[in-house]
């Protein structure tokens, strides 16, 4: 009998949905010298600075290490400041993010409609989809 985890496996599925989401991604946010989780950073700081590295980990999702590793590099290309307070970190936009922010927002326009012409109306019940399902897989690792 055949495995069918190329279409039952949740994590199957979803990781090589996310290969093809990245690929796509990466090619879209190419203008910007960077990978789209960068730009996803800056427009995050852009919608509340500053914020801290535990802040940041908490509203992308992304692992306090990885943010730390990210906002190190936006730091050396002069995109953001980086304050210690205390324990945590303070990242806050420096003047020269105003041409990256540019930049990363045309991408974010350019890959919302890429992405709206191919999945077309099954795009915004699959992201709310997707968006309740990984709740519910953090909430249970915790």
């Amino acid at each position: 009998m055949p495995h069918h985890f190329t279409t039952t496996c949740a994590y199957f599925t979803a990781a090589r949905y996310m290969r093809s989401i990245e690929q796509l991604a990466d090619k879209i946010y190419a203008p910007t010298g960077m990978k789209p989780a960068y730009a996803y950073i800056m427009m995050t700081l852009e919608d509340t600075h500053p914020l801290t590295i535990q802040q940041l980990s908490h509203r992308l999702g992304y692992e306090r290490s990885s943010i730390s590793r990210m906002v190190k590099t936006l730091a050396n290309k002069q995109l953001v400041t980086l304050t210690a307070q205390g324990r945590a970190t303070q990242i806050a936009l420096a003047p020269a993010s105003v041409g990256f922010l540019q930049i990363a927002n045309a991408c974010l326009a350019t890959f919302s409609q890429t992405t709206d012409n191919l999945l077309g109306d099954q795009k915004a019940p699959m992201t709310q989809l997707l968006t309740n399902n990984n709740q519910k897989i953090r909430e249970d690792l915790l």
